[in-house]
């Protein structure tokens, strides 16, 4: 089926970052061939080294670390979906049965959080009072809560550490919500937006309120209206065999041959002068000629490309904060590894004055990453609360890491493999208020016919979103072009980057 460029040449579809939103919203554009008898041309920029953005899987003989994210949200559904459309079903392993549950470090020991407890919010009294990571005064605090009035429905935004404190009470902040959110946003939960990365508590809040009450009424509401039941059908969380890579390798594999271009930094995108669509200029000095762009980079990037085009588009992506963080791989004799593990991980609170956020147990969590007598562990640095870690080398990083694990694991030997990675400014920070910052964004953006936003720009937080709005980036970016009329009259020259890039698009 031929794919369809513009009259003279160029591409259809340049889709600016190759990390899981851009090469989602590629692979939509590709599907979307089955219901038409043609598909927009794509062009995939990406100006790092490689495609899939902070996904890095690597295998070190039979060890296997993941550098960034290690799994899918399975109740947000577009992360499975996807997976399963293309040919990896099979091999989704859900992450959860006898061995599922967290620890918190309080005191320096390790504490299991108790059964039904979730993200921020007990949903059941009995373990908390079996609890001993609360004092008394905690836990009559935590049954205390339905009883607490409901903020006014004027207020529709506030921060985890505002919310969680006078609901739950200060305890339930510092030794869990806090070290939770902060783990797997790496977020100061003083300036975190629970409307935009936990809706449904402030939605539970205002419709019953009490979030205890509104959770145990959703439990009891069918499988597909349940604002925090597992709408797929799985755990809470989902593991692809062989390491999330494959979900980036399947997705480029079904993509037109050479359409994904690594090392191809954008400088600039303009409308196309007198001939409609945008000019999309790039650091080696060439130009491609599109009929719609999707920006699915970070905030910076989106912003330093379009600042000659709009610049009050760019100066409010500029708006949108971003962290810094690690995360360390370490590996080692199971034997020498003297605490009981239990569940699959613990998070630090910053009461603890840890260098890391948090430790996942990989080989408990996980099959097939390790070999048979070794335990591997994956430590969270940096974030918004722990900046400073970051400042060390890949070995102090490492150092760090096995310090910490030493003491808190009872750690006796020294790692038999370890590994560092860095994610620069790769974290979106929604600080309460975010919520209108995107919308204006969106707002402004829309205001150019043929530009559409994806990732966190859009707001988009965790693979399942940013997959989410790739696709819904890309469903809009073919309606548009499917009902422009416009004929770009500018070609792109025969024989460069974009004129290859065409060809092999009209021959997919």
């Amino acid at each position: 089926m031929a794919a369809v460029g513009l009259p003279g040449g160029g591409v259809a579809v340049v889709v600016i970052g190759g990390g899981i939103t851009g090469l989602a919203a590629a692979h939509r554009l590709v599907e979307r061939r089955a219901a038409s008898a043609s598909a927009p041309s794509i062009v995939v920029l990406e100006a790092g080294d490689n495609a899939g953005g902070q996904i890095r899987t690597e295998r070190h003989g039979e060890f296997l670390f993941e550098g960034g994210p290690d799994a899918l949200v399975a109740q947000k559904p577009a992360g499975v979906a996807l997976c399963e459309r293309i040919g990896l079903g099979p091999d989704l392993r859900d992450l959860g049965g006898p061995k599922a549950g967290t620890q918190i470090v309080h005191g320096g020991r390790l504490h299991r959080v108790p059964d039904g407890f979730l993200m921020m919010a007990p949903t059941r009294l009995g373990p908390v009072l079996r609890s001993s990571l609360f004092t008394w005064r905690g836990k009559l605090r935590m049954a205390l809560e339905p009883f607490v009035a409901r903020r006014p429905s004027s207020c529709d935004d506030e921060s985890l550490a505002s919310f969680v404190t006078r609901r739950f009470g200060r305890e339930v902040l510092e030794r869990v919500a806090e070290p939770v959110m902060a783990g797997l946003f790496t977020a100061d939960a003083d300036r975190l937006s629970l409307r935009v990365t936990m809706p449904r508590f402030l939605d539970l809040e205002l419709a019953e309120g009490s979030v205890t009450r509104g959770m145990k009424a959703a439990s009891r509401a069918p499988a597909g209206r349940r604002p925090f039941g597992h709408g797929t059908g799985r755990s809470g969380f989902v593991a692809v065999l062989g390491g999330l890579t494959r979900i980036v390798d399947a997705l480029i594999a079904r993509l037109p041959a050479g359409c994904v271009r690594t090392g191809a930094r954008v400088t600039g995108v303009d409308a196309a002068q007198g001939c409609g669509g945008w000019t999309v200029r790039l650091a080696s000095g060439e130009s491609l000629r599109a009929g719609a762009v999707v920006f699915a980079c970070p905030a910076a990037e989106a912003a330093a490309a379009l600042a000659g085009h709009d610049r009050r588009l760019a100066d409010e992506l500029l708006r949108l904060r971003y962290a810094s963080c690690a995360t360390v791989n370490v590996a080692y004799r199971r034997e020498d590894v003297g605490a009981r593990l239990e569940g699959f991980g613990f998070f630090a609170p910053r009461t603890e004055n840890l260098p890391i956020l948090a430790c996942s147990y990989v080989s408990e969590k996980f099959e097939g990453r390790a070999p048979a007598g070794s335990s591997v562990f994956r430590a969270f640095l940096g974030g918004a609360t722990r900046p400073d870690a970051l400042d060390a080398s890949d070995a102090g990083l490492i150092r760090q890491t096995h310090d910490t694990l030493r003491r808190i694991l009872a750690i006796s030997g020294e790692p038999v493999l370890a590994k560092a990675y860095r994610s620069p400014h790769a974290m979106p920070q929604f600080d309460v208020g975010a919520q209108a910052v995107i919308a204006g964004i969106k707002d402004r953006a829309r205001a150019h016919e043929g530009l559409f936003l994806a990732g966190s720009v859009a707001g988009a937080f965790g693979l399942p979103d940013c997959i989410r709005s790739g696709e819904e980036s890309a469903d809009r970016a073919a309606a548009f072009l499917e009902s422009d009329q416009r004929t770009p009259a500018v070609p792109a020259a025969p024989g460069s980057s974009a004129w290859v890039a065409y060809q092999a698009n009209q021959n997919a």
